[in-house]
Order: C-alpha cells, then sequence, then structure tokens
C-alpha cells in the first residue's frame, strides 16, 4: 500500500519539484543555522560600545544574514511538506474517483497550467513594460517615490532628444557593421571546424575537438586582459578590426554545428562525391541545406549577442565612431543643466530603440531557435 502510494507520488509531475523545494529549504535552513553559530561566537568577542551600525559591519555574511535564511529555509520546508501531503491525498484518491472527475481535475490542471504560464510570462515581460512606459514619461514623474504604472503625461520628445543628445544613428551603424562581420565569421568557422571534427579523418581528430570543449570551460573574463594586452600592441583599439577579430570564432557554436553534421548520414556525402562534389561542395551543397535549423539558429543567436554585446566593446572603443549601441546608452546618462536628476527617461527611450531590431527578429525567427536546439541535441 505504501509503496503503491508512493509509487503514485513519484509518477506525478509534481514530486521532484517538491523534493527540490525540499532540498532547498533544508540546505537554507542549514546556512540559517550556520549564521546562527557565526553570530553567537562574533557576539561573544564583541568590543562593547559598538553601535548597532557597527555591530553590523563586523559580522559575517552568514551571520548577518542568519534571519533572511532561517526563514526563507522554514517557508520552503513547509511548503514541500504541505505539498507532499496534498499530493498523498491526491495520489490516494486519483483511482478512486469516477471518470467525470477525472475529466474535471485534468481541465482544472490545465487552467492552472495555463494560469501559472501566464504569471511567468507577466513576470518576464514586466521588466520590458517598465522600460517603454519609462521612456514616455517625464523625469520628474520617473523619479516619484511611488511609482506610476501608466505615464500621466506622454513624452515622446524623449525619443528625439535620444538622437540629439548623442550620435545614435553612428552607434547603431557600428553595431550592425560589426555584428553581420562577428557572424559571418562564426559561421564560415564554426562550420569548416565542424566538418573537420565531425567528418574529418585525421589523426588527433578526438583530442582537438576536446581542447575545443575545454575553451568552453575557461570564463570568457579570464581571457580578456592578454586579448587586450594583445590588441592594444596590435593599434586596434578604437578600431573594426579590435570590435570584430577576438569575436570571430566560438567553441560553443562548433560543438553545435559539430553535433548536427554527425546526425547527416554518411551515404549522403558518398553520394556528392559520386556527382563531382569537393569539400566544399559537400558542406555547401549537402551539409548546410540538411542543418538549416541549426545554422539558421547559430546566425540568430550571434547576431543577438554581438547586437547586445557591452563589456569588449567598452574597453575597445573609446571614441564615439567605434563605440555600439550598448555602449551609446550608457553616454546618454548625464543631468540637466542646473538640476540633480538625471535623465534616465531619455536612458530608456534609448535602451528601447537599442532592442527593437532583436526583438523583432526573435519574433520572426523564434520557430529556428526551438528547431535548431533540438536538431543539435540529437546525435
Amino acid at each position: 500500500m505504501k509503496d503503491t502510494l508512493l509509487l503514485r507520488m513519484r509518477q506525478a509531475g509534481w514530486f521532484d519539484l517538491l523534493l527540490m523545494l525540499l532540498a532547498l529549504g533544508l540546505m537554507f535552513l542549514g546556512l540559517g543555522a550556520a549564521g546562527i553559530i557565526q553570530y553567537n561566537y562574533q557576539m561573544s568577542r564583541m568590543p562593547e560600545g559598538l553601535s548597532d551600525f557597527e555591530i553590523r559591519e563586523n559580522l559575517g555574511a552568514l551571520a548577518s544574514n542568519r534571519n533572511s535564511f532561517s526563514s526563507t529555509g522554514l517557508l520552503m520546508v513547509v511548503a514541500a511538506v504541505v505539498g507532499f501531503i496534498l499530493l498523498a491525498i491526491a495520489s490516494y484518491y486519483r483511482d478512486k474517483v469516477s471518470l467525470r472527475a477525472k475529466k474535471n481535475m485534468a481541465k482544472a490542471r490545465v487552467v492552472f497550467q495555463y494560469i501559472f504560464a501566464i504569471l511567468i510570462t507577466l513576470i518576464m515581460l514586466f521588466p520590458i513594460y517598465w522600460m517603454i512606459v519609462s521612456s514616455l514619461k517625464t523625469s520628474q514623474e520617473l523619479l516619484l517615490p511611488v511609482p506610476t504604472l501608466w505615464p500621466r503625461d506622454f513624452q515622446w520628445n524623449n525619443y528625439p532628444n535620444v538622437l540629439n543628445r548623442a550620435p545614435f544613428v553612428r552607434y547603431l551603424f557600428t553595431t550592425l557593421i560589426t555584428t553581420l562581420f562577428i557572424m559571418l565569421g562564426e559561421l564560415v568557422l564554426g562550420i569548416l571546424a565542424a566538418y573537420g571534427f565531425s567528418k574529418g579523418k585525421f589523426k588527433g581528430r578526438d583530442g582537438m575537438f576536446l581542447l575545443v570543449l575545454g575553451a568552453l570551460m575557461v570564463p570568457i573574463q579570464v581571457t580578456f586582459v592578454p586579448i587586450y594586452v594583445m590588441i592594444s600592441r596590435l593599434g586596434w583599439i578604437n578600431s573594426y578590426q579590435g570590435l570584430i577579430v577576438p569575436n570571430l570564432v566560438s567553441a560553443y557554436f562548433i560543438f553545435m554545428l559539430r553535433q548536427s553534421f554527425k546526425a547527416v548520414d554518411e551515404s549522403y556525402l558518398d553520394a556528392g562525391r559520386v556527382d563531382g562534389l569537393g569539400r566544399i561542395g559537400l558542406i555547401y551543397h549537402v551539409l548546410v541545406p540538411m542543418t538549416a535549423p541549426t545554422v539558421i539558429t547559430i546566425s540568430i543567436i550571434t547576431f543577438i549577442n554581438g547586437w547586445n554585446s557591452y563589456f569588449w566593446p567598452r574597453m575597445v572603443a573609446t571614441k564615439d565612431e567605434f563605440r555600439t549601441i550598448a555602449v551609446g546608452v550608457t553616454r546618454l546618462r548625464q543631468t540637466f543643466a542646473g538640476m540633480e536628476t538625471a535623465n534616465y527617461n531619455e536612458i530608456m527611450a534609448g535602451a528601447v530603440m537599442a532592442i527593437i531590431p532583436i526583438v523583432v527578429l526573435f519574433l520572426v525567427l523564434q520557430k529556428y531557435i526551438m528547431t535548431g536546439m533540438s536538431k543539435a541535441a540529437m546525435k
């Protein structure tokens, strides 16, 4: 009986989520207990006469957040226990209810799934909504103690002001040029490398591919300094070469393309060789068309990453003619003459103008992203 009930509970989709919630709750409770121990230990050694602020400054991270950890962990554990109880009750009575009741429960489950999906969607879209409405407010309204969810007076002139305050058109042009060349380079070099690692036959192929995978494990921040030094010595600061060349190869995209190319049967390549195709012909006429969803997905992701790139362009571009759109938006942050109020409304307007191409591109081609990701996961 108990084994059957437990099996039914484990077959439910909520069991693993509740188990993860319980594990997280216990982890937070452990952090809270460690914080309480650290707090008692540090307070016993704390000099007398300190103010509350000085005591908080001298406490460790666990001691300072002991109450937050404990309350969060307790809330998670209670929610998990209640969820397990409800799941056990539902699993016990699942086979004892009538067919009509089962259909009603199925409909209610679908309704709850839609409600949950809508709530998650609203939460994710709210920052974009807030950015858009903030771009249409006055600076004074934007900084009110109680924020307004809708502009009291639409300020459409914020967008022309952005174009007048900074060379925004130049930022857009520079971003478009660098993004297109980066996308082209990652596609061409990634396709050629993926062909060699998937269909090529040479000594050390798998070992070299392991080195490429190893590049995925190196944080990109680690490579910024040596690459910057090399770019500086080449004289490529404030140049298109400095913005483009360090981003021409992506180990992750090589991995995705290799997985897609390996899924193509060798007989198609043999048929192409019989027709007189060389290596480039096989890639262009056979592999790329048969793995088009993955290639399109990589193109979209590369374009989005290049368009939103901030840290590297910020390092190598110090002149307006070579700044990208992400860096250019930060240039809009300045105060009005004689006032201490920052023009966050114009910053939001610039951000809206910057994301419009990405949003349109994603909405039009989102189906290719999902298809390409699923294709790349298949071997």
